[in-house]
């Protein structure tokens, strides 16, 4: 079995578009991943609408990517070259197993 990742990118939800397609797109192919609507809470406020200042947090998208650990740079090196954007935040975690209930 080979090592996997998982890939977390937050983004501003103006990007949930671009960022499903560029992932979409991706030759070879990716095996799969998950969006979630989520808010983001804490520093960095001064690129908010004003109704999340109010609200006191920022619409994002999360998209969770569990990968080969030898695609991931692909994956961020492709997403950097096409959608450059300093509000894309990404992390790598390792995932120890991954399997089906059936």
């Amino acid at each position: 079995m080979h090592a996997l990742k998982r890939l977390t990118l937050v983004a501003p939800r103006a990007l949930e578009e671009d960022l499903v397609a560029l992932l979409l797109e991706m030759q070879p192919g990716l095996p799969g991943f998950t969006t979630a609507h989520v808010a983001g809470h804490g520093e960095g406020f001064e690129r908010a609408r004003i109704a999340e200042r109010v609200q006191g947090r920022i619409e994002r998208v999360l998209l969770w990517l569990v990968l080969p650990a030898e695609t991931v740079d692909r994956v961020l090196s492709r997403l950097c070259e096409a959608l450059p954007q300093s509000e894309v935040v990404w992390w790598i975690e390792p995932v120890e197993t991954m399997g089906r209930l059936a």
